[in-house]
């Protein structure tokens, strides 16, 4: 009997030291291990957010962050040495495009200086719901994406145009590149055409030697696209 008491005390003891006492060495802990975003349409992106905290007795040192794929960094982490009780946020996205009817249940791992401890494994979870079929991603749209400009005259593009075409007569089109290229990138494709293709070909190849390489002409410009296409996708407007 006082055998057992006397464990019972002993178990009491080691208890209130752990509890009193922080643990030796680093130890990170999550405010919440599991970021749980319910459910999502394919082609959203999620914000995903942990924050963890040195838990232990010494300084935690971050050696190595590792996400799966589809989870990418939003910010840059600013810190990798954390203090006792000091903590850090981590901020991702969660690229759902391509997990369309899945149901994700990943791991993010942060490898520090604590071999029983580390990692440290976070979960990210949640349902993808896959795309209707009049529906399309954001992501699909800017990888096709691309722009026709006519640079014809305001009469001439009046009276008939592509569908999705704007104007930026032939005049003013070096002043609008200019304009436009501060805010573009480089990936995307800018068409231009003119009556003949003569005029868009000249304003391309000078564009080209100035340094914006991605606007291109469209050879034979709209006496061509007639003569291939017919009246399909031309707007008629006022003769």
């Amino acid at each position: 009997m006082k055998t057992k008491i006397l464990n019972i005390l002993m178990s009491v003891l080691l208890l209130t030291i752990t509890v009193a006492f922080p643990k030796e060495g680093p130890e990170l802990a999550p405010e919440k291990s599991t970021y749980d975003f319910g459910e999502v349409r394919e082609g959203i992106n999620v914000e995903v957010s942990f924050t963890v905290v040195n838990k232990g007795s010494k300084e935690a040192r971050i050696r190595e962050i590792r996400t799966f794929a589809a989870c990418v960094e939003a910010r840059p982490i600013t810190k990798r040495q954390l203090a006792p009780g000091e903590n850090l946020t981590l901020d991702y996205f969660f690229q759902s495009l391509g997990y369309g009817g899945v149901a994700v249940n990943k791991h993010i791992e942060i490898h520090y200086n604590n071999r029983k401890l580390s990692p440290l494994k976070l979960k990210v979870k949640g349902k993808v719901l896959p795309l209707e079929s009049f529906q399309a991603p954001l992501g699909e749209m800017t990888y096709n994406f691309f722009v026709l400009v006519d640079i014809r005259s305001p009469e001439r593009f009046a009276r008939e145009h592509i569908i999705g075409a704007i104007n930026v007569p032939y005049e003013k089109i070096e002043q609008w590149a200019s304009d436009v290229s501060k805010s573009i990138s480089g990936e995307l494709i800018i068409y231009l055409y003119s009556e003949d293709g003569q005029k868009s070909d000249e304003v391309a190849k000078k564009l080209k030697e100035k340094g914006y390489a991605h606007f291109i002409s469209i050879v034979g410009g709209l006496k061509e696209w007639k003569n291939q296409m017919g009246k399909k996708f031309l707007i008629p407007g006022k003769t």
